[in-house]
């Protein structure tokens, strides 16, 4: 397994605690949970158990078959209750150390919470006198946080630990392109993140144009289909939410314009954004026209971004054969999509070194920041923005600027930026952080100083 050394050294040092233990493993669909804790389950004594979208009786059935195949019993019933099976589970476990985990486990309450109440009680009881590990993992979002936080779920306070599963840090996602060329990985960070599915998926003997147009402009793409695969199970009216997304792809951020775009009133469309973003599919992000705070929303999967960008409306001409046609007339369009994305790649190249406290001091998350009407009499965005946490030097700010272009980065961009940042107030000290793909103009390497640092695209990703 590529990556989550993080995770897999906390979920073992839970496991060799000998204690009991409920921890409730969670995050988006395709985000690498079942990897991860089948990892985990290596050369341990653990069942796994995925639940199924179906009835609670042809769950039982699913998970009778599965403990028994597991204990290696070639006997042919069914429990009569979950009850019974969490009673040999019990039993099973006083053996010896024992690791039970349910996966996808709000497919065991689709009406109501009854089959939780009946965990809660052997959670309880026999499971934690049996000294037990169990996992509960899911991908909907809203109902594992419910389990943590709802003081009327029955398995409120029960948790010994929560780990929410993100996208990979940037280089845990790196690790799976190091035998590519420079230019190729970074061209794959800009469209698939830090998403392990997506990075599993290139073929290595393949060139980047070749892999894109294999899983997303075939008629057999993998990917063709994206949003079925990772989108969160059950999304009703699902034409509003490509109609709304597809707006966003489409540079239609601030609430008004998505509105407009889609011909709906903003009333309605907002309790759509707010389940997109509850959902953790859309971010809501802040910009500023003076000193008036502002939300504008963006996709949060970059490949999603790509896919209501380019492929929604080709969907039908690439299934019918005609994706290298298509392919041909949007190149143009594509590479500007990537250059663009560079920003997101930095960002994500920063907040590692972040966290790493490895940037002097720390900063608060690191974000774009717009304002659309400032004192200058133009627009400002700056690709990435932050302030430190400490309050020791509450005036150190971070700025962040990417040009992934051929002119290389000059004395006089740096000039601009500063201006831009002025309208900030003051900070002192203010580390710039400049990113280039065509390196560094002489000018601006001459000056060139402590807090004035200059990174070449290509240099981030060896």
């Amino acid at each position: 397994m590529i990556g989550r050394k993080k995770e897999l050294t906390e979920l073992k040092n839970r496991w060799e605690s000998g204690r009991f233990e409920l921890g409730v493993v969670y995050g988006s669909r395709r985000i690498g949970k079942t990897t991860l804790i089948k990892a985990f389950m290596e050369g341990k004594n653990a069942f796994y158990f995925q639940a199924r979208q179906t009835t609670e009786a042809e769950n039982l059935k699913v998970f009778t078959r599965a403990f028994l195949l597991f204990r290696g019993k070639n006997v042919h019933y069914t429990y009569d209750s979950f009850e019974s099976a969490f009673d040999d589970l019990a039993a099973y476990a006083k053996e010896k150390r024992f690791a039970f985990i349910i996966d996808e486990i709000a497919y065991l309450c689709p009406k109501d919470k009854s089959f939780l109440s009946t965990l809660q009680a052997y959670v309880d009881g026999s499971f934690r006198e049996a000294g037990m590990m169990v996992l509960l993992s899911g991908s909907s979002i809203s109902f594992m946080e419910e389990i943590l936080q709802n003081g009327n779920d029955p398995l409120y306070k029960r948790a010994t630990f929560q780990m929410k599963v993100e996208k990979m840090p940037f280089s845990e996602a790196l690790s799976f392109l190091m035998d590519l060329k420079e230019e190729d990985r970074l061209n794959y960070l800009a469209l698939f993140g830090g998403f392990p599915y997506y990075l599993a998926m290139i073929d290595h003997g393949l060139s980047f144009e070749e892999n894109v147009s294999r899983l997303l402009f075939s008629q057999y793409g993998t990917l063709v289909d994206a949003p079925d695969k990772v989108l969160p199970v059950g999304l009703g009216e699902q034409g509003m939410y490509n109609a709304i997304l597809t707006a966003v792809a489409r540079s239609k951020r601030s609430s008004k314009e998505i509105a407009d775009a889609v011909g709906k009133e903003g009333n309605y469309v907002a309790k759509y954004l707010s389940s997109l973003v509850s959902l953790q599919v859309l971010e809501k992000r802040e910009s500023f026209n003076r000193n008036r705070k502002l939300n504008y929303y963006e996709i949060s999967d970059p490949l999603l971004r790509f896919w209501y960008r380019f492929i929604f409306q080709y969907k039908d001409d690439i299934q019918m054969g005609a994706g290298l046609a298509v392919w041909r007339e949007i190149a143009p369009l594509i590479r500007d999509f990537l250059c663009h994305a560079m920003e997101d790649v930095a960002i994500e190249y920063m907040t590692e070194l972040n966290l790493r406290g490895r940037l002097g001091r720390m900063y608060h998350p690191i974000r774009n920041y717009r304002v659309d009407n400032s004192r200058l009499g133009r627009s400002i965005e700056l690709d990435g923005l932050s302030e430190e946490t400490s309050r020791r030097q509450p005036n150190a700010l971070l700025v962040i600027e990417c040009k992934y272009r051929k002119t290389p980065f000059s004395l006089e961009m740096l000039h601009h930026l500063q201006e831009s940042v002025s309208v900030l107030g003051t900070y002192d000290p203010i580390d710039y952080w400049l990113f280039s793909k065509a390196g560094f103009a002489e000018d601006l390497k001459e000056a060139a100083e402590e807090h004035l640092h200059l990174i070449a695209y290509a240099d981030m990703v060896k």
